[in-house]
């Protein structure tokens, strides 16, 4: 797994790095070469991710989780980190207030996505009070 992180870092750095030495010759060139290592750069991630969902599903399965929570904590999670990346974009190309939209949306999205959890919270607060 540090490996894992090391080389997406590098490569990171290392597209920055040489998108800024290329814009000033030719931005489109320096554009793809960002795009191109943020794509690559998320399929050296995806092993890290199988992982990470095997962790889980071994975790709930022994602690009698429903399968349902996980599965919205995994949505969630999937919506915070589509939400972050697309108002970053925004935000470096100077749209701020796109970038609010995306966040109140994303934010709402969440909360659509958790009332199974709140219904099921709500119902045993009331079994436990009767």
């Amino acid at each position: 797994m540090l490996m894992d992180i090391i080389s997406i870092c590098v490569l990171g750095v290392f597209a920055v790095l040489s998108s800024l030495a290329l814009r000033k010759y030719n931005g489109e060139i320096s554009a793809l070469l960002i795009i191109s290592a943020v794509v690559l750069m998320s399929l050296l991630a995806v092993p890290v991710l199988s992982s990470l969902f095997d962790s889980v599903r071994d975790l709930t399965s022994a602690a009698n989780i429903k399968n349902e929570y996980i599965s919205i904590l995994i949505k969630s999670l999937g919506v915070c980190y589509i939400t972050q990346i697309s108002v970053d974009i925004c935000r470096e190309n100077g749209s701020q207030s796109v970038a609010s939209q995306i966040e109140i949306a994303g934010k709402l999205i969440i909360l659509l996505m958790a009332i199974p959890v709140y219904s099921d919270l709500i119902a045993l607060i009331y079994d436990f009070l009767q």
